[in-house]
């Protein structure tokens, strides 16, 4: 049961990595109107932020460290995505440019 309960915890970390990463894009989301709707931007952040922060608070040792887990690898996992699609694209322009 314990294995079960840190696999789902590593799950929710990594929901919660991607609900917090979303929130963080909202201000490219909506940037042309951000004079108006910064507050919503900031708003969504924080509660993501918050709502990760107080579920790990409440959890404990071994739930804690799979969330944490969670949260840490999809961020890795996210962040390397970024060099990849870099070298992707530029070989696909070069692709289309020798013909």
């Amino acid at each position: 049961m314990t294995a079960l309960l840190q696999i789902a915890a590593f799950a929710l970390g990594i929901y919660l990595s991607i609900r917090m990463i979303a929130a963080l894009y909202g201000a490219v989301d909506v940037w042309h109107m951000i004079g108006k709707a910064w507050p919503r931007v900031v708003a969504d952040v924080l509660v993501w932020g918050l709502t990760a922060g107080v579920i790990a608070w409440l959890m404990h040792g071994p739930y804690r460290s799979a969330l944490v887990w969670g949260l840490s690898v999809y961020l890795a996992f996210y962040l390397s995505i970024w060099p990849l699609a870099g070298l992707y694209f530029a070989r696909r322009r070069t692709d289309r440019d020798v013909d």
